[in-house]
């Protein structure tokens, strides 16, 4: 369904997630409105894809929101991030942004299964990268720890990154590494229930800690958190989950709040399209702080995209210029 109202087109379309994915997207197919703007020269196009369990509004609304605001009703601030993150790419793109090739941008491999689903196909499809990124918390602390086992003995030039989406305990966390050697981790992504611990839990297991959900978190608490975990020098990195966070200004502005604090800026999307994974990788490249692997490595989970996959070749991603996302769609 295309719709068009003052200068700006939406495309409304359904991507079906692949069957071995679907637990870790948590849907079927991921609802997708697609915006595109034409100004001068350029045609800017974002993606809007709100994501249960991540953003609070649905894309009715958000598409509600982008109506608005290319209307002159609202600014970026008072959208929904997700709004706010596609109506920012289109006006970004439609300028030029992305519309030179940029140098590879490193990508983290990602594995969604279990130890039994790791076979010689999952090391073959991860590729070269250096950095693997493995969610816990979702099993019991054994079959958690089989699979550590597994893909560290599997990918002996790898560092892991093991996310827990705030569902762990401290003492939960620390015995899913317990007897494994640290310097095989390369940190743990905001695993704890109570986030107050990461510093203690940094200490007890000697990794590092990244920040995700502390980052996207925009209350008082969270600031202070923030700045409290950066005197501890625990933090390693801020993951930024782009839809999640708003306009490209901001992203850019958390990845200076994060160099000032001596992390990494790492850019992540939220099982968007292959499109959203280019933006994504042109903006790290424009990035100071983003000189590392980055948790783009998801195209794999569509069974359709919206443009030619991204998938990472030696562990990096070209960044070649934009496509248009449903090239045909557009009149």
């Amino acid at each position: 369904m295309k719709d068009e109202f003052a200068g700006v087109e939406i495309l409304r379309v359904l991507l079906p997630v692949r069957p071995e994915a679907r637990g870790i997207v948590g849907c079927d197919a991921r609802e997708v409105a697609f915006v595109r703007i034409a100004d001068g020269l350029h045609a800017g196009f974002g993606e809007c894809a709100p994501l249960a369990g991540l953003h609070r509004d649905s894309l009715d609304e958000c598409i509600e929101a982008i109506e608005r605001w290319s209307d002159g009703e609202v600014e970026f601030d008072a959208m929904p991030p997700c709004a706010a993150f596609a109506a920012s790419c289109a006006v970004e793109t439609a300028e030029g942004f992305g519309t030179r090739s940029a140098g590879p941008v490193a990508v983290a491999g990602f594995f969604a299964g279990g130890a039994d689903e790791f076979d010689g196909a999952a090391v073959q499809a991860l590729g070269g990268a250096r950095s693997v990124k493995l969610k816990i918390g979702r099993a019991d602390e054994h079959a958690e720890r089989a699979l550590i086992a597994r893909v560290l003995d599997a990918l002996p030039s790898a560092r892991l990154r093991l996310d827990g989406n705030r569902r762990l305990s401290e003492s939960e966390c620390v015995a899913r590494v317990h007897g494994f050697d640290a310097e095989r981790f390369e940190y743990l992504e905001d695993p704890l229930v109570d986030p107050s611990r990461l510093a203690a839990l940094s200490a007890r297991t000697g990794i590092a800690i990244a920040l995700d959900e502390t980052v996207v978190d925009a209350s008082p608490a969270a600031a202070a958190l923030r700045d409290e975990l950066s005197r501890q020098d625990c933090v390693t990195a801020w993951v930024l989950r782009l839809s999640a966070l708003g306009p490209l200004a901001r992203v850019r502005a958390l990845a200076h709040e994060a160099e000032v604090r001596g992390a990494h800026a790492v850019l992540s999307t939220a099982y968007e399209s292959s499109y959203c994974l280019r933006v994504a990788a042109h903006l790290a490249a424009s990035i100071p702080n983003a000189r590392c692997a980055h948790g783009l490595g998801t195209a794999w989970v569509l069974a359709e995209d919206a443009c030619a996959p991204a998938r990472a070749s030696g562990g990096f991603l070209a960044c070649e210029p934009l496509p248009a996302p449903f090239a045909e769609a557009w009149g």
